[in-house]
């Protein structure tokens, strides 16, 4: 597609260094060893909300009890810092990475696979990712979702879909993050599996069309003490959840509104353009169940070829991020990224 020249020149202007890198390297192809590239990536920490989120590094690097805190816990800024691009080497940084690195109490045995993969991600994008902690938490993310045929989590019991779908997007960023050749034959095949279940459900309409009727039974959950000696409340939802299926046809799946409202950056939930800004990294080819989605984005730019913000967690974060319902640098990017790869043509 035909990127106008002024949206070009508003993307490379010197406020947010990290999308003028973007911009050079991914929309304009310059080389990583091209004098602008290379000045460019030396002030990544001089853009304004990095800044502003390490003014706050001692309040969230020594909150342990507060760590999985949204969204001003530790892991959530070291998930921020690594979108934004921040220097992983930067003393203010550096010592609470290593200490999460050796801690590695992210890591959970039921769920939580969409924060520990923001978290690998994140650590990949601050330059740990040949660390030990990272290769190996990677790969046995991989290792569960091939052997798990999906993602299992714990947290699925409320829901009627057998494996959690609103990680897919985050698990498939931190692949991309790893060089094809270099992926290892597990993670190879959970891309496959991952990619296929966004194409099965054309990337955002996978929400039970019986949801409605499964909630009203949730509603009526009963207390842990109002049980017999023994049950438990998710045992509860569990035989509750196989009789609602055995007597319900699966029935039609839903568009899931939210994920047609766009934000940077985003919590635990996802939208279209970050699933579709995933599988462009990862060199997914254009096909018919994609033509929807694409159309969606297509159709939210401006007429002055920009993005607006639309979904944001400003007021929420330690910072804010640009403007809800104003144009953004970061939505333009990554919608023109997905658009020129999959090479959709502008009406």
């Amino acid at each position: 597609m035909q990127i106008k020249d002024d949206v070009i020149h508003w993307l490379l202007e010197d406020d947010n260094p990290p999308i003028r890198y973007l911009t050079l390297t991914k929309l304009l192809n310059h080389t990583e060893t091209a004098s602008e590239v290379r000045h460019t990536r030396a002030r990544f920490m001089e853009y304004n909300v990095t800044q502003r989120i390490l003014r706050h590094s001692r309040e969230f690097w020594e909150s342990d009890d507060r760590a999985y805190w949204k969204y001003t816990g530790k892991y959530w800024q070291l998930i921020f810092l690594g979108q934004f691009m921040a220097d992983g080497k930067d003393p203010r940084i550096a010592e609470g990475t290593h200490d999460i690195l050796k801690k590695r109490k992210w890591v959970m045995k039921s769920g939580g696979q969409c924060l520990t993969a923001s978290l690998l991600t994140a650590l990949r994008c601050l330059g740990y990712g040949g660390h030990p902690v990272v290769t190996e938490e990677t790969e046995a993310l991989a290792k569960r979702i091939v052997t798990d045929r999906g993602i299992k989590c714990s947290a699925m019991v409320c829901s009627l879909l057998p494996h959690c779908y609103m990680a897919v997007p985050k698990i498939l960023l931190l692949f991309a993050e790893i060089p094809a050749h270099k992926r290892s034959a597990n993670i190879t095949l959970a891309i496959a599996l991952l990619v296929k279940i966004l194409l099965e459900n054309e990337i955002y309409v996978y929400v039970p069309s019986t949801r409605k009727e499964w909630r009203k039974i949730l509603d009526k959950a009963p207390k842990r003490a109002d049980l017999p000696e023994g049950e438990t409340v998710k045992n509860w939802m569990i035989k509750q959840k196989a009789a609602f299926l055995d007597s319900h046809d699966a029935g039609a799946r839903i568009a899931k509104p939210g994920w047609v409202n766009f934000g940077f950056p985003l919590h635990y939930n996802s939208d279209i353009l970050e699933a579709m800004y995933a599988m462009a990294l990862l060199e997914t080819p254009m096909t018919p169940q994609l033509k929807r989605p694409l159309e969606i984005i297509r159709d939210k730019m401006t007429p002055d070829g920009r993005w607006l913000m639309e979904n944001s967690l400003n007021g929420k974060m330690w910072v804010d991020v640009e403007e809800k319902g104003k144009p953004s640098k970061w939505i333009t990017y990554f919608a023109l990224f997905v658009q020129n790869h999959f090479k959709m043509e502008q009406s």
